[in-house]
């Protein structure tokens, strides 16, 4: 996964609010799906796309109320920067202790935030 699609999965509402929820402390599948108010195979979705991603990692195991050993979740994005100078799109994301960084042309990524493409005049 490259640095912007790094970037586009931050954009995505629930795996946003995933990595702001588990940065000050750990949390597991169920209280992330109830605080996000979406189904428990949906998060776990978001919580396989971030730990692939290398934004999220299993923290340690915690007991639930039924007595079972399930994982807890904890945020590794340390900051996220990105810079738009000159029509050019520069992003830097600090997690894991490692800094990606990319840059590209707005007008060579149309869709990266859904801006419509800007006609040239004739």
């Amino acid at each position: 996964m490259d640095t912007f699609d790094i970037f586009r999965l931050m954009l995505d509402e629930h795996s946003s609010r995933i990595l702001e929820l588990t940065g000050p402390r750990p949390m597991n599948a169920l209280e992330l799906s109830d605080a996000l108010g979406i189904p428990m195979a949906a998060c776990y979705r978001r919580i396989r796309v971030l730990k692939n991603a290398g934004m999220l990692h299993e923290d340690g195991k915690a007991v639930s109320i039924g007595g079972k050993h399930v994982a807890t979740y904890r945020s590794s994005v340390n900051s996220a920067q990105v810079c738009l100078t000159d029509g050019r799109l520069r992003v830097i994301i600090s997690a894991n202790g490692e800094e990606h960084a990319d840059e590209m042309a707005l007008m060579d990524e149309p869709s990266m935030l859904h801006w419509p493409a800007r006609k040239e005049s004739q």
